[in-house]
């Protein structure tokens, strides 16, 4: 996750773990193995925070908002790693190898839309929120915030193209509920 290293070779992944080539080789396979391998760590590491992220008994609007917020904190968090380099490691990877793309989406991608999926499943069944395709929903919603932290904090853009994450994040908040509250 060291970001200094673009897409680290088995070697610096071998060096990283204290272990030989051979040895991840004998372990994993290739370098695409290994890759998957970590991101599947990542995704157990989360799994708690995924349930709960999951769940809720807000109102739908509190509710949403309470989302987007526990959202920006998490992907910006001040830690050794921060879930927005999680995401940003897992889509790079997996869009430049058709190996671990799959991985990516089974371990890192997916598993946060089937938890905000199943937190808008909960305000449908309530009546808060219309019905509708809620994966759908939920790619709405979290698209453009990955894509807002991804530009600010992995592609240079608080230096060359400043956005205001939380103004950004109110925005979007009002725009997916004005598309999706319940009459």
């Amino acid at each position: 996750m060291r970001r200094e290293i673009a897409r680290p070779s088995l070697r610096q992944l071998a060096d990283a773990a204290g272990v030989t080539v051979p040895t991840l080789r004998h372990y994993f396979g290739g370098r695409a193995e290994v890759v998957s391998a970590i991101l599947e760590a990542y995704r157990a590491a989360g799994e708690a925070r995924l349930r709960a992220l999951a769940e809720t008994t807000a109102p739908f609007e509190e509710s949403i908002r309470t989302y987007v917020t526990s959202l920006l904190i998490a992907v910006q968090a001040p830690r050794e790693v921060k879930l927005g380099d999680v995401f940003a490691v897992s889509i790079a990877e997996g869009l430049l190898d058709e190996q671990i793309g799959p991985a990516s989406l089974k371990y890192i991608v997916d598993p946060s839309i089937e938890a905000l999926k199943i937190r808008l499943d909960r305000h449908v069944e309530r009546g808060e929120m219309i019905a509708t395709d809620t994966r759908a929903a939920a790619l709405m919603l979290l698209s453009p915030l990955l894509i807002g932290v991804l530009h600010q904090h992995h592609m240079g853009g608080a230096q060359c193209a400043p956005v205001d994450l939380d103004r950004t994040a109110t925005e979007i908040c009002d725009a997916f509920l004005r598309a999706y509250k319940a009459p």
